[in-house]
């Protein structure tokens, strides 16, 4: 593993809690017409998959002062990864 265990810790207690308020707040009655998708729960996922990528590459960069190395990068994607059968389950009840 090349992530710091920090880092790693912080963007996995990030994936947590987010998902956490997705549950709470539940999704807008107006997804599937505004953006034109059938399966609002596969859409909300993928949204939702990029969302936690996507802000764990910036708080590395922020944190690291450069971009990630291809492994660090993978390692990121692999931290949401470990919650995928959590993230699909939720999600899925929209579809």
């Amino acid at each position: 593993m090349t992530l710091d265990s920090e880092f790693a810790k912080q963007t996995t207690d990030l994936i947590l809690q987010t998902l956490e308020l997705y549950k709470s707040a539940g999704a807008s009655p107006r997804i599937g017409e505004t953006w034109n998708c059938a399966n609002i729960g596969d859409f909300l996922c993928g949204f939702f998959v990029g969302e936690m990528v996507g802000s764990a590459l910036s708080a590395f960069q922020i944190v690291h002062k450069r971009e990630p190395t291809p492994d660090e990068h993978l390692e990121i994607i692999e931290l949401v990864e470990n919650h995928s059968k959590e993230i699909r389950e939720f999600f899925a009840k929209f579809n």
